[in-house]
């Protein structure tokens, strides 16, 4: 009879840095004014989204060594002017808001204009090389608007991330992981990518995003490992998230006709079992994101671990990056 038993271990905390906000503390213009100005771009560029969640003023803070009280005054002034809301325990998102009418717009745009030209005729730029600067910028604000925003979408995170790191360094341009769960936030995509069985779906909803499927596998050599098992033997799988696990198995028994006992952990929480887990398998898989917490507990001597990745299909890759505009 075989068998599946669930262990959840401890979480893992990432934290992105943020290198598309640069803070000059010799300028002019306070670190509050000038953190305020870069994330206003942001928001109204597309970087940030409508319910996305900015990074807590004590991250952000530390990223750019700045005071999180600095940060946070940012982050109200941002949410006075209707561009954020914040929620205690929750943090600060972004707001949908109504645009500006066309004059208050045009009002505030020439105010800054103006500012900006009084800066550079105080540094001794002639007209020419004002109106030179401008159409440079100009130019480079051009090229930043082509970027393109990509997201590969799925029921499940891990693999989400798989996956999306793989078409990430075929393609050389990010691809952003996003689950199937969180996909109305993501109607702006101009290319989706998914695995087959959920593409329906993924076309229902972002209707105007140029959608793809993909096909999956796993590796052959592990596939090959665990159908030399014997019914008797005991796979371990060790996953990131729970949710990694259902998947995974019933893929690995699919391929293989492994038809012995399953026994599978998550690290995504704190656990005491995974010592005494480790020591009741004859083949130990883990998938990338849950090694290096796994490694503590392995005896190399005694413990035979496969990395257990799961492949988007050479033929996929291959339509997608033909699709994809370079």
């Amino acid at each position: 009879m075989s068998c599946v038993g669930l262990i959840t271990p401890f979480a893992i905390t990432e934290l992105a840095a943020m290198s598309t906000l640069d803070i000059d503390p010799d300028a002019n213009v306070s670190v509050r004014e000038q953190l305020v100005n870069q994330l206003r771009y942001l928001i109204a560029s597309g970087h940030y989204n409508v319910n996305d969640t900015l990074p807590s003023t004590r991250t952000l803070g530390d990223q750019l060594d700045v005071s999180f009280h600095t940060v946070r005054k940012a982050y109200q002034e941002l949410e006075d002017e209707g561009l954020l809301s914040s929620q205690v325990g929750s943090g600060y998102t972004v707001k949908e808001r109504s645009p500006l009418a066309k004059s208050e717009r045009m009002e505030r745009g020439a105010k800054v204009v103006n500012d900006t030209l009084q800066q550079l005729v105080g540094l001794g730029l002639s007209d020419a090389e004002i109106e030179s600067l401008f159409q440079e910028q100009a130019t480079l604000l051009d090229h930043a608007g082509l970027e393109r925003k990509l997201i590969v979408l799925g029921p499940h995170d891990e693999l989400n991330r798989l996956c999306a790191d793989q078409l990430s360094t075929a393609l050389q341009k990010t691809v952003l992981p996003v689950s199937l769960s969180r996909i109305e936030r993501h109607k702006d995509a101009d290319y989706a990518f998914s695995p087959y069985p959920y593409l329906a779906q993924v076309l229902e909803t972002l209707s105007r995003t140029d959608t793809m499927g993909f096909s999956t596998h796993l590796p052959p050599a592990v596939l090959e490992t665990v159908a030399r098992l014997r019914d008797r033997e005991t796979l371990g799988l060790v996953t990131r998230y729970q949710d990694t696990i259902p998947p995974l198995s019933e893929e690995l028994r699919s391929q293989t006709a492994y038809d012995g006992q399953v026994i599978a952990a998550s690290i995504d929480r704190e656990a005491d079992h995974l010592q005494s887990f480790v020591q009741e398998t004859d083949l130990l898989l883990a998938t990338p994101a849950s090694q290096r917490r796994l490694r503590p507990y392995l005896d190399d001597s005694l413990h035979d671990v496969e990395e257990l990745k799961l492949l988007v299909g050479k033929d996929s890759i291959e339509a997608i990056a033909n699709a994809v505009p370079a």
